[in-house]
């Protein structure tokens, strides 16, 4: 439907993953979870349930005399904290006795109690993001420059683009494109557009022929869509008191989706 309504491929791609987006807007469910600084790890929603009834029953004794049900609803309580501990403890072993390495380590932080030390950004103005971006930028000013003065097309600013020839040209197949999809790691975070990994590796099936169109169409006619090039930067301190800019590292956030296209190509 929207590959008929538009021959640009970027009114193409925007309009797909504003769909994508509202469908799991309007399909995925969301849950509110309040922590507590002196929270213990253990507790869930079965302690705090028993512990609701054990208020409960505790108001009604006193209005009565009769303390009952009270004491059932403490022994309850006594119970469900003894099994959600061995539940607890039953996950920490088996985090430690996995191969990977990444449930090791979040055992050993979970045991060790090992939180990360937060490293704040001392100026906070809104200077220093556009300085930022200037350096970051520095050596693709200078791509943009040295191209457009080779090719010609210093004037209009386009940069040059180089022909593919006949020989070379490759496709992308539906199946290529769903097997890149199943492989995505669910833990990375989504990108600018929206789509997270989790939609992409669940509704592979769906997704892959929308998406095998959109990627013939980038080879076909050498762009990009813009959707696809836009990441967000997040300076991260390589200093606990940063003094230059030079002491900031980016870490670029960028599409999932182009991650896969990059892959196949």
């Amino acid at each position: 439907m929207f590959r008929c309504s538009s021959d640009n491929i970027n009114v193409f791609t925007e309009a797909v993953v504003g769909l994508i987006g509202k469908l799991v807007d309007d399909t995925v469910c969301k849950t509110t979870i309040r922590m507590f600084p002196n929270q213990k790890p253990w507790v869930d929603k079965s302690i705090r349930d028993t512990l609701s009834s054990r208020t409960a029953a505790y108001k009604v004794g006193l209005a009565t005399g009769n303390m009952d049900n009270y004491k059932i609803a403490s022994y309850n309580t006594r119970r469900a904290v003894r099994e959600a501990k061995r539940r607890y403890g039953k996950k920490l072993e088996s985090q430690l006795q996995q191969g990977g390495s990444r449930s090791l380590w979040q055992g050993l932080r979970t045991i060790t109690d090992y939180k990360t030390p937060s490293r704040k950004i001392s100026n906070v103005d809104a200077s220093l993001a556009d300085e930022l971006n200037t350096f970051y930028a520095r050596f693709e000013a200078a791509v943009y420059c040295t191209n457009g003065a080779d090719s010609g097309n210093s004037d209009n600013g386009c940069l040059y683009v180089e022909s593919i020839n006949a020989g070379n040209a490759f496709t992308i197949t539906e199946c290529d494109v769903r097997k890149a999809f199943r492989r995505v790691n669910i833990r990375k975070a989504a990108g600018p557009d929206g789509i997270s990994g989790r939609v992409l590796r669940a509704c592979a099936d769906q997704l892959a022929p929308v998406f095998t169109e959109i990627f013939k169409l980038s080879l076909e006619q050498s762009v990009i869509p813009t959707c696809f090039k836009q990441s967000v930067i997040v300076p991260v301190p390589k200093k606990p008191q940063p003094s230059c800019l030079n002491d900031y590292r980016p870490v670029a956030l960028t599409s999932i989706v182009m991650k896969c296209f990059e892959r196949l190509v």
